[in-house]
This record gives structure tokens, sequence and C-alpha cells, in this order.
């Protein structure tokens, strides 16, 4: 298993600007699946593993295709000890969108809610809307399926905002874009 040095790490978080992309020409490690998936696990000890996590997500050189880190952003969905969840689900709206798999995780999401999201309503319901529109986006006609399963909810705010993107995709599809 990877171990990052302390001098590695340092040069990490010097180029926290730097994209994952340019890192390759830096930082000499390369994660595959497993060894990132083990740094963001170990990064919940970190003190500062909500931002930690995040750095390492979206930043850490990797060598894996799509596929895995999509795997790993699913898994890492479910996974309530971390901050990240917006942003994992912001890739599953506007990246990763073509595989039915990911509307299972998100209504896994939207059924457990971390504990940060679940007891403030200006939080919780942005936080719900997001989770609609990813499954919105993700392909037709299972996004419309689970939407019409959201929109039986007995919370008037969820099924409003099931309703209303059920509505949107009919009208417009998947891609509003090419629509316009």
């Amino acid at each position: 298993m990877m171990e990052v040095l302390d001098k590695d790490w340092k040069i990490f978080d010097e180029n926290y600007k730097v994209r994952r992309d340019k890192l390759f020409l830096i930082f000499p490690y390369r994660a595959n699946y497993e060894e990132l998936k083990q740094l963001l696990l170990e990064s919940k000890t970190d003190s500062i593993y909500d931002t930690r996590f995040s750095k390492i997500l979206w930043r850490f050189p990797i060598s894996m295709p799509d596929s895995d880190f999509m795997k790993l952003l699913q898994f890492f969905l479910l996974e309530n000890w971390h901050h990240g969840h917006e942003s994992i689900i912001e890739t599953f709206q506007d990246s990763f969108n073509n595989d039915k798999e990911n509307i299972t995780y998100l209504m896994h999401l939207l059924s457990s809610l971390p504990e940060f999201y679940k007891y403030d309503d200006d939080l919780k319901y942005p936080f719900i809307r997001k989770i609609i529109y990813a499954i919105g986006a993700q392909p037709e006609p299972h996004n419309i399926e689970a939407l019409e399963k959201i929109s039986l909810s007995e919370d008037e705010k969820i099924k409003e905002l099931a309703l209303h993107q059920i509505k949107k995709r009919k009208k417009l599809g998947r891609w509003e874009a090419s629509n316009i």
C-alpha cells in the first residue's frame, strides 16, 4: 500500500492551487483505486479531515480509469464522516451521469441523509435538491422512475422538488442545453 512521505505531503499541500493533472509533473505518486480509497479513509483520522478529504479526492494524482473513480465516488457518497457529499453529487450530475447504477447510490443517500443535513432545513433542502437534480441527470427512463418514486414522499418540499424535476425532464430531456 502507498505511504506518502511527510515531505511529499508538504509538496502536495504547498501546491494547493495546482490541478490534479498538473501535479503529475511535481508530485511523485499516482494512486490506483485501492490506494486512493485508503488515503481517503486515513484522512478520516486527520484533525483537518474535512478539507484533507476533499483535497485528496479531487487533486491527488491518480492512475485509474474513470469507471474506477466513479466507483470510489459511489462508495464515499454513502460514508457519513466527511463533508464532500455536495461536490460528489455535483460530479454525478455533471460528469458521471451515464450509469443508471448511480441512481441507486443517490436514492440511498436521499433516504439516509448525513447527520449534518438532517436537522437544519436551510441545509437539508438545498442538499436534497442537489440529489434530485443529480438523479434527473442520470439515464432515462431510470431517472424519471426514481423521481416518480421520490414524488410519493410525504414531505411536501421533497415532493415539490421531485415533481418539478419530472416536469422539467419530460419537457426538456436530460440535457437542457441541447434543447435551447
